[in-house]
């Protein structure tokens, strides 16, 4: 009797190992997938460290994809009907194409705990009036990177004439590379931060203009124009706050230019895609991000500027930083944004290659 007991005993151990060696992954993938969420984002408004410690402090994984434009994200959301992930991070006036396309969920506000203390000039804006689908994480506006050195002897116009005005400029620039935001920078600059879509007429001026440009222009490009600063190639470069303040960070003779007329911001956005399951998961995710220390250090790392206003407990945050990101509702609104009335594929295609070809 003994030894069928302990044959039995002996079967259920190695069916068990078996059952276990089959199915154990299984079920051990499940759990894993069920505990992790995919977020698509941009390669450069995550701290790494900052994921990490979210991970370990809830076992939650966060599985992260990138996309280089936002024109990417809408064409892969679009593809799949948003199916395959839980967060983005669209840009503002993606959020609103995404919105038109109903391939975001509303947001249940109760879920989140930072709400209080968001930036209120970044809410309610027009690309999601209630913020019913989105959530703004952080934001830069474009200016001008100079050389404090070259304009030590030189009038320096905190204006847009820094890069358009033909009588002033006798140096190299560093322009962008975007017909979209070198033909708003131009209208800028033509006919004032109220102006809208430009008539064939106006046109023709912005495309002139550019075309005279160009030959100051050392190299159009979207990234890393503060190389050219900091090599000394370029006293000017156009580019996003962000790229300068952290060049400003390990070269002292860099300053950053906004231009009194008024210039453009950018909005990088929090939504949860429609066909996401895990909500829950994804709002400790959201709420882990808004805390003071993580918002510090995706400042201190990227240079974004933060969607909050608890800043007061950050460390050696300079003044002009400072400034901005508490910016009263009047000096907010001295900022437009892009892709508000843009000129139609074809034209600033054609636009571009004159511009750039001659």
């Amino acid at each position: 009797m003994h030894k069928i007991t302990f044959r039995f005993l002996i079967i259920t151990f190695w069916c068990s190992v078996l059952l276990l060696t089959l199915y154990g992954p299984k079920i051990r993938q499940k759990d894993f997938q069920e505990n992790s969420i995919t977020v698509f984002t941009w390669g450069d408004i995550f701290d790494p460290s900052i994921i990490e410690s979210f991970e370990k402090e809830t076992g939650i994984r966060v599985h992260l994809n990138y996309y280089s434009a936002n024109e990417e994200l809408l064409v892969k959301l679009k593809a799949t009907k948003a199916e395959g992930y839980d967060l983005i991070v669209p840009s503002d006036y993606a959020v609103r194409l995404l919105r038109r396309e109903q391939l975001l969920q509303p947001l249940d506000k109760s879920k989140i705990h930072f709400w209080k203390d968001l930036n209120p000039v970044l809410l309610n804006l027009p690309y999601d009036t209630k913020n019913a689908f989105s959530i703004p994480f952080s934001w830069e506006i474009f200016g001008f990177g100079v050389d404090k050195d070259y304009f030590a002897g030189h009038e320096l116009p905190e204006s847009w004439r820094l890069i358009f005005d033909k009588n002033f400029i006798n140096y190299r620039i560093g322009m962008v590379n975007d017909p979209i935001d070198a033909t708003e920078f131009a209208s800028m600059y033509l006919y004032g931060p109220q102006f809208k879509k430009a008539n064939l007429q106006q046109q023709k001026e912005i495309t002139h203009l550019l075309k005279e440009q160009h030959k100051w222009v050392e190299v159009y490009a979207n990234f890393r124009t503060d190389y050219l600063l900091a090599t000394k190639n370029c006293p000017v470069v156009v580019s996003s706050s962000s790229y300068i303040w952290r060049t400003m960070r390990l070269v002292p003779f860099v300053r950053f230019v906004i231009p009194k007329e008024g210039t453009f911001i950018t909005i990088e956005n929090l939504c949860i895609p429609k066909a996401s399951k895990k909500q829950d998961l994804v709002y400790r995710f959201m709420n882990y991000l808004y805390r003071t220390e993580s918002s510090a250090k995706h400042f201190s790392t990227f240079g974004f500027f933060p969607s909050t206003i608890h800043t007061d407990q950050w460390p050696d945050l300079d003044p002009m930083a400072s400034k901005l990101i508490h910016a009263t509702p009047e000096e907010f609104g001295h900022y437009r944004f892009l892709h508000e009335d843009d000129l139609p594929e074809a034209t600033l295609r054609n636009l571009w290659v004159e511009v750039k070809t001659q």
